[in-house]
This record gives C-alpha cells, sequence and structure tokens, in this order.
C-alpha cells in the first residue's frame, strides 16, 4: 500500500497484552484493521502496548514520525470509565501534541466517548468519532434460528471493538513535516 505507511513504535512500547487482564488475547503484531495495516508491538513477543499513568510512565511521550502526513490514524483505547459512576461524557482524557517542522504545534485533546473509549463499551457506549477495530456485519440471510427472525430484518450488525478504537486525525498542514 502505497499511499499509508505504519510506523513502528515497538522501541516505546512498555506494557504486556496482560495490561488488559489475565485472559484478555489482543491482537498484536501485524494486523489489518479496516484494510489499513498495523503493527502492534514488536514481532516475537514482548511488550506490546504504550501505556501511561499509575506505573506505566507519566508525563509526555514524544513519538518521532519525520515525515509529511495528510491523517495520522491511532488504534487505541481506554483501560478504565467511570462513566457508569456518573463521570459526564467527553472528559478529556488525553492530549495528542503534533510538532510541526518550524515550530508550530497543534495540541489535540482526546475526549472519552468522542475520539476514544473503554473496550468493552456498555451497549449504546460506542466512541463518537472513531471506529471499532472490527466491521460492521450483515445477518445470515437464509439460516439461523426461528427466534432470532426480527434480528435478520434488522440486515446490519454494528461493529463493537474487539481491542481498539481507530481515531484519525486529520492535518491541517497536510505538505509541512510532522516532527514528532
Amino acid at each position: 500500500m502505497t499511499d499509508y505507511q505504519s510506523l513502528d513504535l515497538s522501541a516505546h512500547c512498555n506494557a504486556g497484552a496482560d495490561l488488559l487482564g489475565p485472559d484478555a488475547k489482543p491482537p498484536v503484531g501485524a494486523q489489518t484493521f479496516h484494510g489499513l495495516p498495523f503493527q502492534i508491538g514488536a514481532e516475537g513477543g514482548g511488550p506490546c502496548f504504550i501505556a501511561r499513568g499509575g506505573d506505566l510512565g507519566t508525563g509526555p511521550l514524544t513519538l518521532p514520525i519525520g515525515q509529511a502526513a495528510r491523517r495520522v490514524i491511532f488504534a487505541h483505547r481506554l483501560l478504565e470509565t467511570q462513566l457508569f459512576e456518573g463521570d459526564p461524557v467527553g472528559r478529556v482524557v488525553a492530549h495528542y501534541v503534533f510538532h510541526f517542522a518550524g515550530g508550530e504545534t497543534v495540541r489535540i485533546p482526546i475526549r472519552e466517548r468522542f475520539e476514544t473509549g473503554f473496550v468493552p463499551p456498555g451497549w449504546g457506549q460506542a466512541a463518537f468519532l472513531a471506529v471499532p477495530d472490527q466491521k460492521n456485519g450483515v445477518q445470515p440471510r437464509y439460516e439461523g434460528k426461528w427466534g432470532g427472525s426480527g434480528i435478520r430484518q434488522t440486515e446490519a450488525t454494528q461493529a463493537w471493538p474487539r481491542a481498539y478504537y481507530l481515531w484519525d486525525w486529520e492535518n491541517p498542514h497536510p505538505d509541512r513535516v510532522i516532527e514528532s
């Protein structure tokens, strides 16, 4: 794919799949989500996620890009949520700051239920501006349980994230190099 390039961030990974729980089996290594290639961690095991907060590192983390891009697509997620305890939708959980050649920076707030979300989401709790790592589907047309006939009439099934939300940032300066 000539118009899309995944970035190797494996040197910055500081957490393994066990971060998601003892029985979690997230997709790691070379992955394809919605037709786009992603590299989740290094090949052959080891740390596969960049995690922030708690004992996993706090403060800013700089990830080098060093090239121009029209869009930057993130596969990310939240490890915990307080929405079910009454936390407001849209709480800022992080900031992604893009540094351009020439010194300009663009700071983007990452909000829960907008640019990212908790996995697995509760019913009706999917992110508004991000898409799940799985695709929408269709119900089987000529087979299935009689009790599910009403569901089959809906024709489509909404995708839920298996492990990640994909959010894309549109660069306001697509011809300028994004340093980090």
